[in-house]
């Protein structure tokens, strides 16, 4: 009974999370008029909606094994994947941390440890801003200068000495944990070993992946439904532009899944290339792909795990 109510949760939180993506998509003028054959266009969202699917499991994947690096053993891949799936549904509520939360209960519920799952989180999202930084550096670094001045112009100054003095805090409550608590650095002194620097260097590169390959589904939107003839300059802006623009989305509070954070770094990055109207409309079809890949993902879940 207890495990239904949980199903039936999931199933609530997960229609009211698309009606806010809803929502966000209503408030937004799209002019369509761009998009020259609409049947093509639906079937090729279709289709990476599908490809994206794999990315989302990708995902699970790499989540899966920074987790067992922390916890020290095996770990079946087919219960995490069933905790990311569904807890990746949580992001687009509002807050953005649902999904965070969410890992932290279910993956809690398997009988992992909340401080555990806690540093697989931090390291995700850590590996995930240096992923981009060094991919963005390799792309177009002066195109990421500029929206690291778009970000850093729409950010309250309290909000940066508030974040500036919680990690002051942070280091200091963990610095005295490392220093009071020897049975901690028994439990995770393998996180300064050379194996966990071979753990980041795996992730760098799952990770790596599936920012790419996200961009180049954005790269496929603007050539194969607005016919654009992509050169190389185009497409090393265009991944760019995708990488910063889902890292940022990610860590940016109260956008539910970063709707808007990424729709506004897209526009300012791809704008100059493609103009205004046909960067937010590639913006907005890639985000469409990426929800429907992760309600595909969520609805598959099941089998998935059966094949697993």
């Amino acid at each position: 009974m207890k495990n239904k109510s949980i199903k039936y949760l999931g199933y609530v939180v997960t229609i009211i999370a698309f009606i806010f993506i809803g929502k966000s998509f209503a408030s937004m003028n799209l002019d369509i008029r761009y998009i020259k054959n609409p049947v093509q266009a639906v079937v090729i969202i279709i289709c990476l909606s599908i490809g994206y699917v794999a990315i989302v499991f990708i995902s699970s994947y790499a989540w899966k094994t920074t987790l067992q690096f922390i916890n020290k053993g095996k770990i079946s891949l087919k219960e995490i994947t069933g905790v990311y799936v569904k807890s990746n549904i949580g992001k687009y509520l509002p807050g953005n941390v649902m999904h965070f939360a969410g890992r932290n209960i279910l993956a809690g519920k398997l009988g992992f440890k909340q401080l555990d799952i806690t540093f697989c989180t931090i390291i995700e999202i850590i590996m995930l801003i240096f992923t981009d930084f060094i991919l963005s550096f390799i792309f177009a670094m002066k195109n990421f200068k500029t929206v690291l001045m778009f970000l850093y112009s729409k950010i309250n100054s309290s909000i940066v000495y508030g974040v500036a003095t919680a990690l002051i805090v942070f280091i200091i409550l963990v610095s005295w944990i490392l220093i009071k608590k020897s049975r901690f650095i028994e439990n995770y002194r393998h996180l300064f070993t050379k194996d966990f620097l071979k753990l980041l260097l795996k992730l760098f590169c799952i990770y790596s992946v599936t920012l790419i390959i996200s961009g180049i589904f954005l790269v496929m939107i603007l050539k194969l439904i607005f016919g654009y003839n992509i050169t190389v300059h185009m497409f090393m802006i265009t991944i760019s532009a995708y990488t910063i623009s889902w890292v940022s989305g990610y860590i940016v509070p109260g956008a539910p899944g970063g709707i808007g954070v990424r729709e506004s770094v897209l526009l300012l990055m791809l704008e100059p290339l493609y103009t205004k109207d046909i960067a937010l409309l590639a913006s907005i079809l890639l985000r469409i792909t990426s929800i429907l890949g992760d309600l595909i993902a969520f609805l598959l879940e099941p089998l998935i795990i059966k094949i697993l």
